[in-house]
């Protein structure tokens, strides 16, 4: 990138990438139906977080991108207020955040996408390659009525972003978990069980049915199934994600 100027190959292909990756992580942070890694986004998803171009502007170079109408999100069940193009936005920053942080930003990096899936993690690494690749900066700011926000996004810390995505070994199961019900977060969508010999445990679930699994199960044993999704850092750090299959109170426990 020059003064005033981008070469058309790169500014195309980042934004396909950032299209591409809006929509992986959108899907992801859907709460309403289970996160797919294999098949199509959903159409739905697509359309709700479409992006458009608007005017084009002079500094270094500048675009501004807007979001669907307002009307694409409300076909989307369940989102209400909290609309899903701006909590995917929201995450994106949020990776790019921590891959500028100067310490441990590799880490970090993994702890922000893991939750988000095999291909949210794989769009992510795409749109960090190039800027790494293009030696290209951007700075991207994004306002609704509920957010805004500022990130730089530079060749390096995309470099670095690239790298902890790409060099990480990540695996997914499914197994059984046995703890007590200690807590959770109907704005976040997750519930806390403390598990003997693993400290409490954040398992991500819908945020509709939170409020219920507090009501009928909170101080009370239980059997989760979950699936986990590991990733493992080439330092060695394992960084886990678990999201709720179902819960059922402990064999042998008082039930309400």
């Amino acid at each position: 990138m020059s003064a005033n100027r981008v070469e058309s190959a790169v500014l195309g292909e980042w934004l396909r990438a950032l299209q591409t990756t809006v929509q992986a992580v959108a899907n992801a942070m859907d709460d309403v139906r289970p996160t797919q890694d294999a098949g199509p986004v959903p159409r739905d998803i697509q359309r709700a977080t479409r992006l458009l171009s608007g005017p084009v502007f002079a500094s270094s170079y500048g675009m501004v991108l807007e979001g669907a109408p307002d009307t694409a999100q409300a076909e989307l069940p369940g989102t209400g207020s909290d609309v899903l193009l701006d909590r995917a936005v929201n995450k994106i920053f949020d990776v790019a955040d921590r891959a500028s942080s100067a310490a441990g930003a590799e880490d970090a990096v993994l702890d922000a996408a893991l939750p988000l899936g095999r291909r949210a993690i794989k769009h992510l690494s795409e749109l960090s390659e190039v800027l790494a690749t293009s030696n290209t900066d951007v700075t991207l700011s994004w306002e609704t009525r509920a957010t805004a926000r500022r990130t730089s996004f530079s060749s390096e810390s995309a470099d670095r972003c690239r790298r902890a995505l790409r060099a990480a070994q990540v695996d997914d199961e499914d197994t059984r978990l046995e703890g007590t019900l200690v807590g959770g977060s109907t704005t976040r969508g997750f519930i806390e069980i403390a598990v003997e010999g693993s400290g409490v445990l954040v398992i991500r679930t819908s945020k509709e049915d939170v409020t219920a699994l507090l009501a009928r199960y909170a101080q009370r044993r239980v059997t989760a199934d979950v699936h986990v999704l590991t990733a493992r850092s080439p330092g060695g750090r394992e960084h886990r994600s678990y999201a709720l299959r179902d819960l059922s109170p402990r064999e042998g426990a008082d039930t309400p």
